[in-house]
């Protein structure tokens, strides 16, 4: 089960989301002037291109990495929050007055699988399972 921190997006302080909010137009703002920077500068083109020269593919890698990262740390936090929202849904409907659980007066008859063997493809696999049978029935004449 997962735990959250009891705080959802509603209870964060005005400050906080202002903080966040500024954060995101500053690092959105800072990547618009650094392509437009690197389009226009062929000198900035070819200092990068010296630099990452035979390393581009790590450094794709590694971003790619850190993107999915980052989306995994997202989702499983949304997903702890809701299942911290259905917990409490649920701790408030059991303590509501009047509330019965439904029983099942009868119980329920659960399907059984039956095994089964599989059959050997094989010469060896054939024998084997021969033998098999045979210890089999000498055990039940015993």
């Amino acid at each position: 089960m997962v735990r959250t921190s009891g705080l959802s997006w509603s209870k964060v302080p005005r400050f906080v989301k202002v903080v966040l909010v500024l954060q995101g137009v500053v690092i959105v703002g800072l990547s618009v002037w650094m392509y437009k920077e690197y389009a226009s500068n062929a000198y900035l083109q070819t200092y990068l291109f010296s630099l990452f020269q035979g390393k581009g593919s790590i450094i794709a890698v590694l971003g790619l990495g850190g993107l999915l990262g980052t989306a995994l740390v997202g989702i499983l936090l949304k997903a702890g929050n809701i299942l911290g929202e259905i917990e409490n849904l649920s701790e408030k409907v059991q303590h509501q007055t009047g509330v019965t659980q439904a029983r099942a007066e009868t119980p329920m008859i659960m399907p059984v699988l039956k095994v089964v063997v599989a059959e050997p493809v094989d010469e060896i696999g054939r024998l084997h399972r021969s033998l098999q049978r045979w210890n089999e029935k000498s055990k039940q004449h015993q």
